[in-house]
């Protein structure tokens, strides 16, 4: 294997390595929620959240923005998938589709995360406290669903 070939590997590699993601070298955090340290928990029921995010972020000039979904667990139960839309102030509509996640494959003992872009000017011209704020709705039905949760949501700046 040519230095080419190892290199691009490894690129790929450090690309889809999933949490290591929103560390690397350019990237800055803006904001998180954890639920005070508890996580968020999903179900049935759609989930309102509000990501704070540091002031300066709002009149920044407009860089990618990545939203990583992090520690990502479920029991065993059946999971629906769900939709992660942008809910802005004064919207009537239940929100701007982000994208969409699911358990398949996760179990007891099991977290991944998964990522984001949002549009660059997502945070341009914000008036009021600076904030991301995002509604979690199942995607299919949750009635039966088992028990799910998210450790922490971030938006990181590249």
């Amino acid at each position: 294997m040519g230095l080419k070939t190892r290199f691009t590997c490894a690129a790929l590699g450090l690309a889809l390595s999933g949490s290591s993601q929103g560390d690397s070298a350019g990237m800055r955090l803006l904001g998180k929620y954890d639920g005070g340290g508890r996580g968020v928990e999903i179900g049935a029921d759609a989930v309102r959240v509000s990501i704070p995010l540091d002031a300066r972020a709002c009149h920044g000039a407009g860089r990618r923005l990545t939203l990583y979904l992090r520690g990502l667990r479920a029991d065993e139960g059946p999971h629906p998938g769900y939709r992660v839309l942008l809910v802005r102030r004064g919207a009537r509509s239940p929100g701007e589709p982000v994208g969409e996640f699911n358990f398949y494959g996760s179990g007891p003992g099991t977290r991944r995360d998964v990522s984001f872009e949002l549009a660059p000017g997502l945070l341009a011209n914000r008036q009021g406290p600076c904030a991301v704020r995002l509604l979690l709705q199942a995607a299919g039905p949750a009635e039966k669903a088992g028990r799910a949760a998210i450790d922490s949501l971030e938006v990181w700046r590249q």
